[in-house]
């Protein structure tokens, strides 16, 4: 269960980065200078840059992390990992549009003023959660693979002998 959580809070790791980096590159609208000062802007910190690179990491461990618990041990491949992953990115999406940043803005989550406030960003972070999502069910795959014990039929049998 730990090597779920690790693996999880790693690639939730890469991800968060790629994720900051994308929305540095990202347009947004008139009301927002850029995604990472909005991003600090949600968090109290309204003129910090640094602080804005820092809340896609940290969101992105805590994600990962819970991408981890949710897939638990199993196996999968790297295509599947990556469509789940995209998957989960566009539930938080979802979740963060609708609930997370509207309640961040003193804005009643669902409603239509909330809507209306995260209407600018919607689009940059939608195209960010996926590419989150997908980084991170590639990256839970390998980090999985890594550790992952050779089952006994794949191990050389050393007490065998051959036939001459």
């Amino acid at each position: 269960m730990h090597k779920t959580l690790a693996a999880g809070a790693a690639a939730g790791a890469l991800g968060g980065v790629i994720f900051a980096g994308l929305m540095r590159l990202a347009p947004v609208g008139a009301e927002h200078r850029s995604m990472i000062l909005f991003a600090a802007e949600l968090v109290g910190a309204s003129r910090s840059p640094l602080i804005g690179w820092l809340v896609y990491p940290v969101y992105g461990v805590a994600l990962g992390a819970l991408f981890g618990r949710l897939l638990g041990g199993s196996a999968l491949d790297k295509v599947r990992a990556a469509m789940l992953g995209g998957l989960y990115g566009v539930g938080w999406w979802i979740a963060a549009e609708l609930v997370l940043i509207p309640a961040l803005l003193a804005v009643w989550p669902l409603s239509i003023s909330a809507v209306d406030r995260v209407r600018d960003v919607a689009l940059p972070l939608l195209v960010g959660h996926v590419v989150y999502g997908v980084i991170l069910g590639i990256a839970w795959s390998r980090l999985m693979e890594i550790r992952r014990p050779r089952r006994w039929v794949d191990r050389p049998d050393t007490h065998t002998r051959r036939a001459a």
